[in-house]
């Protein structure tokens, strides 16, 4: 993977929402929004352990509002205690609960939702690996206490492996046998260790597809694409660098077989192609006076011509097409969507 120098630890003051050093998991990366039931709600916080809104977007009104926890599919996993607790996002009701041995902590979801992840220090100096669902709960043991959770999909599951000298892996492990790959994913080009700040991730609709972006303290970035159903990835550096603040400007927008990386901070947009992943379109964007550290909120509108961004201060949108802001205005939101017939609802 792409090499980046380890973020100082200043930066956790700034970006409460992202753990300096460590993995991506939903609880310490956590977007401040992300689409649910196919675009027609979206969910929204403050920060990763906070509690989730949810809005429909046909109308923008608030259809639920939830307890903080994790999110994959359109259902959202809490836990209070020892006892996990399904909700689905669409109604705000309880679809369920499943108990976690004492001293188990929460770590992150399937990408449907249906499955938790729980983790708890075994004796020995293993990880436990807690599969939860409203069915029951599988242990699956990894030597050593260097690991986290990354995604789940199928029968496949994603961890992350903590270096001794710094720097983290990618490691796939199979649910059905247990086994543990001997090696680490990587792109076929780069080292399989990655160093870096994960800021934010982004899942495809089918939740096939996981993107992670991270950042580096000397301001590059790339984006680390994870194909959960072959366990391949990918590493696609972005433009910029020499600025850090305004590489936690990043935002990611998925439409199909396109994601769009967008900075106000750098002035800078691509395209990526997601089967060839590689940019395959770019051009300069000026948003003079973004504010910088607290994230971009972005939306692609439903027809794929603009995205909106936001800062907590401002919103504006970008047309693809005239490749511009083709509007701007002040204005709080913690986060921003589209309605089905292209109305954009700004969020508190």
């Amino acid at each position: 993977m792409t090499r980046f120098a380890l973020v100082l630890a200043v930066a956790a003051v700034l970006l409460p929402s992202a753990a300096v050093g460590a993995a991506c998991s939903p609880l310490n990366c956590a977007p401040s929004q992300f689409s649910l039931a196919n675009g027609q709600l979206l969910g929204f916080r403050s920060s990763a352990t906070a509690p989730v809104t949810i809005v429909d977007l046909a109308t923008g009104k608030t259809r639920a509002a939830l307890p903080s926890g994790v999110v994959g599919g359109s259902l959202l996993v809490h836990l209070q205690g020892t006892t996990l607790t399904w909700y689905d996002a669409s109604s705000g009701e309880s679809a369920g609960t499943a108990e976690l041995p004492t001293g188990s902590r929460l770590v992150g979801v399937s990408q449907d939702g249906k499955q938790a992840v729980g983790l708890r220090l075994a004796d020995g100096g293993s990880t436990t690996f807690l599969i939860a669902s409203r069915d029951g709960v599988r242990e699956l043991n990894v030597p050593g206490r260097q690991w986290d959770f990354d995604a789940l999909r199928g029968g496949n599951l994603f961890l992350i492996k903590y270096l001794s000298g710094g720097g983290y892996q990618v490691r796939l492990l199979h649910v059905a046998s247990g086994k543990l790959e001997a090696k680490p994913l990587k792109d076929p080009h780069e080292s399989g260790t990655i160093w870096g700040q994960p800021y934010s991730r982004l899942a495809s609709t089918d939740g096939r597809y996981l993107f992670t972006l991270y950042i580096g303290s000397n301001g590059g970035s790339m984006v680390h694409a994870l194909d959960l159903d072959t366990a391949k990835a990918r590493c696609i550096d972005l433009p910029g660098t020499g600025d850090y603040m305004a590489a936690t400007s990043w935002a990611l927008a998925l439409r199909g077989n396109t994601l769009w990386a967008a900075n106000p901070g750098y002035g800078r947009v691509v395209a990526i192609d997601v089967s060839a992943r590689k940019i395959v379109r770019a051009f300069r964007l000026s948003i003079p006076y973004w504010g910088r550290g607290f994230g971009t909120r972005a939306a692609l509108s439903p027809d794929g011509t603009r995205i909106a961004l936001a800062d907590g201060q401002t919103i504006a949108v970008l047309g693809l097409a005239q490749r511009r802001i083709v509007s701007r205005e002040s204005g709080k939101a913690n986060a921003v969507g589209y309605s089905p017939t292209g109305r954009l609802w700004t969020l508190t």
